[in-house]
């Protein structure tokens, strides 16, 4: 039995959010931070988390991860790639925050 309401749902995404303090990434060699760009929660518990590299970023880049405020990587994309200074490059991290039914009997 589902024991969570919309609103408990929305505020455990709202805390995740919030323990949120930026992203690093690899970048030719060297690890770099940078401010998340944009993040936001939808009712039904969707939190989408954007990275943004702008034109003044550009290489091989990898292993982004986003950093809460203890300093511990709580998410990565384990993927490579090339940015040209040309071009800006998004990257968007999505969870969805639900409840799982457990069937499992407690005895008192």
């Amino acid at each position: 039995m589902k024991t969570l309401t919309p609103i408990g749902i929305r505020k455990q995404a709202t805390r995740f959010v919030d323990s949120l303090a930026g992203a690093a990434y690899e970048i030719d060699g060297s690890v770099k931070n940078i401010d998340l760009f944009r993040t936001s929660i939808d009712d039904d518990g969707t939190v989408k988390v954007y990275v943004y590299f702008d034109d003044s970023v550009s290489g091989t880049m990898g292993q982004i991860r986003l950093i809460d405020r203890d300093g511990d990587v709580v998410a990565l994309a384990d993927r490579a790639f090339v940015k040209p200074a040309s071009k800006g490059l998004y990257v968007a991290f999505k969870y969805k925050f639900v409840e799982m039914e457990d069937d499992t009997d407690v005895g008192l």
